[in-house]
């Protein structure tokens, strides 16, 4: 167990999380594979978690960035947040999160917040600076009630912006990162939607909902079964990309940052 991970064990009620980051998805054991599915599938039991994977097994495979959250008393994965690096025209360093999922009874608690430390302090560890957008498509208000949550710096912006109004910069840059996330999905800049892209489409069984009543309008007005919204941090500055680290308690020093730019 690397240091990382030992720092990562945390107790949720009378069960132990270890948060381990595994091989990047080319290097994944088979085996892993299907037993970090099969926790996913039982502790996970209102999505169709089997047929999500059966359908974008490249949220795994095609990972740079794997990290799981173990439940070592009964041997099951309870979490898991998986990234890769994308290349997008802007010049932006682009950060695609393909899976953000936490286990029905390991919410609410450190899981989290821990996942998201052991990912960003491997990627530092890797020498790669901090991303200056950090993008996902979702169906789920939870998500982006979770990414806002960092929007609080002044250098960094959240996007949609769930009041309505339309950041014509933001927009642009939206357009594009769907663009590479997405090839030929229809994208809707102003609402935040790629349309119809979804799978399986009733991987919920039913709407999910967030602390947030906005958010939770919003996603209900704007967002079918089939859709996903683009939700997207913007982060330009060294500054920005700071807060987040220590918010997350992973040390800043002496690790690559976003050049500062408009």
């Amino acid at each position: 167990m690397n240091d990382d991970a030992r720092a990562a064990a945390r107790s949720t009620g009378s069960r132990t999380v270890e948060v381990l980051a595994l091989p990047p998805g080319p290097e994944l054991p088979p085996g892993t594979e299907k037993w970090i599915v099969d926790g996913l599938v039982e502790t996970m039991p209102g999505l169709r978690m089997r047929e999500l994977f059966e359908l974008r097994r490249d949220m795994l495979v095609d990972a740079d960035y794997i990290v799981a959250g173990v439940d070592r008393e009964r041997d099951l994965v309870v979490s898991l947040l998986t990234s890769r690096w994308v290349t997008i025209p802007s010049g932006h360093a682009c950060l695609h999160v393909m899976v953000q999922f936490v286990g029905d009874e390991y919410r609410n608690g450190p899981v989290f917040g821990r996942s998201w430390s052991v990912h960003f302090a491997r990627l530092l560890a890797d020498g790669r600076p901090f991303p200056q957008v950090i993008a996902l498509k979702t169906y789920n208000p939870v998500v982006h009630c979770a990414m806002s949550a960092f929007s609080g710096h002044p250098d960094i912006t959240m996007y949609p912006d769930l009041s309505g109004r339309l950041d014509p910069g933001a927009a642009a840059l939206a357009a594009v990162v769907a663009g590479a996330l997405a090839p030929g999905a229809p994208f809707d800049p102003a609402r935040g939607v790629i349309a119809g892209i979804g799978l399986p489409v009733d991987l919920y069984h039913e709407r999910p909902t967030s602390y947030v009543p906005e958010a939770n309008a919003y996603f209900a007005a704007n967002a079918e079964p089939g859709d996903r919204v683009l939700c997207m941090l913007r982060v330009p500055t060294r500054a920005g990309a700071h807060a987040i680290l220590a918010a997350l308690g992973v040390p800043a020093r002496g690790v690559p940052s976003p050049p500062e730019r408009d």
